[in-house]
């Protein structure tokens, strides 16, 4: 189930809707849960929460009517109100993403959340009461997933009375070749008809500022609002100031950017990119100890050694029944000189219990009829270990045919291919700085990608001769792979994780 599903379904209608029967005469002061959608609380995983992410689909919202979501923090009364009058105009209406001026505490506190349909916000200290008598804090804390932190956004310093700037960095990276920024300006009753980004003497006038509807529900009264966007990469020299120019109908307009303190690479190692290291380990760890615990027979593909950074992997399995080397070109450590394309011509069918590699069948120009062959030289049950690029330079040209995500590998060696899927996922993160930094190539750098795919997968049925095929000759497959180039120490580039 996605996580928007599971959250949804997380959030429980909050009871009473205060709504009055036809005719009846309105109340003095409306009452708390008049209106209310849904009261919860809720661990936040991340300290100083100051942006909150709500699913809302399974809510029976009223159209025409304002969301108000309230935030309380128990423990001292603190509190966050959002109003979003018309929330139908956003991108998607029933999956909000709402900013507010961050609490401070620690991540694992509890917070009380109310969700209204109503036309005037409730009043906090009326909510606090409401919650107690709901039972609020006899229930069981649902978890919102983890937000990060909205764009900052800034007004002009109170040095320009006359002209009201409000702006929202969304990207901002810098190479040493210039800055990049994208994000959203906006001047309240007065129309932003230009814009510019200026660093040091270096000028980039934005030809067009772009469509910015989700700003509409922030403010409401100004339809101009909706082209407010606008992203530039600027050649110049980093560590300057950046600012922001803006031509109005009240005139010019000019501010410093307030960037954020670190652009876009996040310290090496973080805990999810460690979490995911070591899942790739344990895999490869649990496909080690079953072939030398079994005593099972294992084929490597590409078993020479052709750089630095790359070594042979014969004593990961010391109670192998029989370890094969196999490559397309002779070295030590290679026992069969073969292309890999033909593996169950090479070591017989059902003749090997396992096989592995590291960075080689991205090298392979038929990978899909690797899979095949895999499947008819293992014995059922059989196992497979594949890590290839996802994202890498160019190397060992001019075989260097392809790159592979989770899902592609799972492709290749799954259920299609006789196999069972057993694990997958892609380690090592990485950041992409295009040649080109104009429109999307610009947003590059804040999209990663992966240094290595990897997968675990089992032989579950054999896969009917033909089942796989495509027409390339053995003879001409063979003699493409040869044109890996042949050396044995340094320079090759392939290493795994």
């Amino acid at each position: 189930m996605a996580i928007r599903d599971r959250l949804a379904a997380l959030f429980r209608p909050a009871g009473p809707t205060g709504a009055r029967p036809p005719g009846a005469a309105p109340a003095v002061a409306p009452s708390p849960l008049d209106g209310l959608v849904i009261a919860e609380r809720f661990h936040t995983d991340v300290p100083d929460l100051s942006v909150l992410h709500l699913d809302l689909s399974a809510q029976p919202l009223r159209d025409g009517v304002p969301l108000i979501v309230s935030l309380l923090r128990p423990g001292n009364g603190d509190v966050r109100q959002v109003f979003v009058k018309d929330w139908r105009r956003m991108d998607e209406p029933s999956r909000l993403t709402l900013p507010f001026p961050p609490f401070r505490h620690d991540a694992g506190e509890l917070l009380h959340l109310f969700v209204h349909q109503r036309a005037e916000p409730p009043c906090m200290a009326d909510l606090a009461a409401a919650g107690g008598s709901l039972g609020l804090d006899r229930r069981m804390p649902i978890r919102l997933p983890a937000a990060p932190p909205p764009p900052p956004v800034r007004a002009t310093p109170p040095d320009a009375p006359d002209l009201r700037i409000v702006y929202g960095i969304d990207n901002f990276w810098c190479d040493r070749h210039g800055v990049f920024v994208q994000g959203w300006v906006h001047c309240n009753e007065h129309r932003v008809t230009r814009a510019a980004i200026i660093v040091g003497d270096a000028r980039y006038d934005i030809p067009a500022l772009s469509r910015r509807a989700d700003l509409l529900n922030f403010y409401p009264d100004h339809d101009h609002v909706a082209d407010a966007g606008f992203m530039a990469y600027l050649e110049a020299r980093p560590g300057q100031p950046v600012e922001l120019e803006v031509l109005t109908d009240a005139g010019r307009g000019r501010l410093r950017l307030d960037l954020p303190q670190a652009g876009v690479l996040t310290g090496p190692w973080t805990e999810g990119q460690v979490d995911k290291v070591n899942d790739f380990f344990l895999n490869l760890r649990g496909f080690v100890d079953v072939i030398n615990e079994r005593h099972l027979t294992v084929a490597e593909i590409g078993a020479r050694v052709v750089g630095d950074a790359s070594h042979g992997r014969r004593h990961y399995f010391p109670g192998a029944r029989r370890f094969i080397g196999i490559d397309i070109h002779a070295a030590p450590g290679v026992d069969i000189v073969g292309d890999a394309h033909q593996l169950d011509a090479l070591v017989g069918r059902g003749g090997i219990d396992a096989v592995f590699s590291f960075s080689v069948i991205e090298h392979l120009s038929h990978p899909w009829l690797l899979a095949a062959a895999t499947n008819r030289a293992l014995s059922m049950g059989g196992l497979v270990f594949h890590s290839a690029p996802q994202t890498y330079p160019m190397h060992e040209q001019p075989n260097d045919f392809w790159r592979f995500s989770d899902e592609g590998l799972k492709v290749l060696f799954g259920p299609e291919t006789g196999f069972e899927v057993l694990a997958a996922g892609m380690v090592n993160k990485m950041e992409i700085y295009p040649e080109d930094r104009r429109g999307p190539f610009a947003l590059m750098p804040v999209n990663p990608g992966y240094g290595n795919a990897y997968i675990l997968a089992r032989k579950v049925r054999d896969l009917p001769d033909g089942a796989v095929a495509w027409p390339a000759e053995a003879g001409h497959s063979h003699d493409r792979a040869t044109l890996y180039p042949n050396r044995a120490s340094a320079g090759g580039q392939d290493e795994a994780p």
